[in-house]
């Protein structure tokens, strides 16, 4: 994964492993081409999984069809996936990207500013994707960078983290 060339990572710099956490998820909404932005606050209460992608990177195309399964599987039980593109330009892309690979979750873009306040991203920048695991009650428990090994098993990860969240 470390020689996946991918525009967020241009974008953001250097890659670090992990992210400061817990910490409480940033309140903003993500824009959408046409219609309402998505307000990530409107999910407290359900366990949500919030990744930040980039339209041409390969790993995160495949990591739609694995948060596809995910919100399938786990939905009914209170959770819900949450993306955002954060390509130069992602808002024009998206459109096609969704057209293309149709996420069964709801899909946005951030520009990079956006991109390292939502992931609490210092300057030596993450690698795409990057996966926020949210509890219940709005903060973030979990995040992972695409240059990590959790990456390396990565439905198998997501699951179990996942699994983790939706406990009593």
């Amino acid at each position: 994964m470390l020689k996946k060339t991918i525009a967020l990572a241009a974008m953001l710099g250097v890659s670090v492993l992990f992210a400061v956490t817990p910490r409480p998820l940033a309140d903003m909404a993500i824009p959408v081409p046409a219609g309402k932005a998505i307000s990530l606050k409107a999910y407290r209460g359900k366990v949500l999984l919030v990744a930040m992608i980039s339209t041409d990177c390969k790993a995160c195309i495949a990591s739609i069809e694995i948060l596809n399964r995910a919100q399938k599987d786990f939905g009914p039980q209170g959770f819900q996936v949450v993306a955002a593109a954060g390509d130069q330009n992602a808002q024009y892309m998206l459109e096609p990207f969704v057209q293309r690979y149709r996420p069964l979750f709801p899909m946005g873009y951030l520009n990079v500013d956006e991109m390292m306040k939502l992931g609490d991203i210092g300057p030596k920048g993450g690698v795409a994707p990057i996966f926020l695991f949210v509890d219940r009650k709005g903060v973030v428990r979990q995040q992972v960078f695409g240059d990590n090994p959790f990456f390396k098993a990565e439905e198998l990860s997501t699951r179990k983290a996942i699994q983790d969240l939706l406990k009593p």
